[in-house]
């Protein structure tokens, strides 16, 4: 399974790499805008953007999809970092250490035979599941594919969500998904500097979710969210997603 890392002003950070052993590290490519390809050059695997292509996490992993050789690929956030639950009934969570990561992405591309896509649970509400994986439900921040798997998906729909119009559409088209909740993620918050920051807006934010409304009308809902610290406080559009009920729609036809 080829690891990717999406990036973009984080060069001298990289919170999710330095977290991996160092073997893990060399093997990991990190995708890189091309105005910025210079910052990059100490890393010992980057994958360049062509210059006509704009930046963007959605242009990246598109970029990576379609040009990844092999059948498995995952692709992270810059900066999360990883958990794991003390025991197999003990939701309680733990900071996953660098020589356990390898074990985590072992068990996504062993489900990666039968699963379309995988994921591992955001940190947030992992504690309110008990089951150690769960199918069709939200997964973020890490995205599995088997890229023999997405026939029909189109990439590049949307600006911002496209992990969930992706998801959709394998869900819609009767692929299910699993996400472990033995394993967690989680980063800081959200559009801290770097990354995305740098060019959404709340404007970006309210149209992409508007957008993924428009392509899956009758398992998005758009409201309103508040937030205390993210996005500098205030409220933002955000979505509602079915996921279950997505899947289950390719069932009953």
């Amino acid at each position: 399974m080829k690891i990717f890392i999406p990036t973009r002003g984080r060069a001298t950070t990289q919170t999710t790499l330095k977290f991996f052993p160092k073997e893990l590290q060399e093997k990991t490519t990190l995708v890189v805008d091309h105005d910025e390809r210079d910052l990059y050059s100490i890393y010992p695997s980057v994958w360049v953007m062509p210059d006509y292509l704009e930046s963007g996490i959605s242009p990246k992993r598109k970029y990576i999809i379609e040009h990844s050789t092999g059948t498995k690929i995952v692709m992270l956030d810059d900066d999360i970092r990883f958990y794991i639950r003390k025991g197999y009934d003990d939701w309680h969570l733990r900071y996953l250490e660098p020589e356990e990561v390898p074990q985590m992405f072992g068990l996504l591309e062993e489900w990666l035979d039968d699963y379309a896509h995988c994921g591992v649970s955001a940190r947030e509400g992992n504690n309110r599941v008990k089951e150690l994986s769960v199918e069709n439900t939200r997964y973020m921040r890490l995205l599995a594919y088997n890229l023999d798997m997405l026939g029909g998906v189109e990439l590049g729909r949307t600006r911002i969500m496209e992990d969930f119009d992706v998801a959709l559409q394998l869900l819609r088209q009767g692929k299910p998904s699993k996400v472990s909740y033995y394993y967690a993620q989680g980063q800081r918050g959200s559009n801290t500097d770097g990354g995305c920051s740098e060019w959404r807006s709340l404007d970006i934010q309210a149209e992409g979710a508007e957008r993924l409304a428009s392509l899956h009308p009758d398992f998005v809902r758009v409201v309103e969210k508040k937030t205390k610290t993210a996005w500098g406080g205030g409220t933002r559009k955000d979505v509602i997603i079915s996921w279950k009920k997505a899947y289950g729609s390719s069932q009953s036809s």
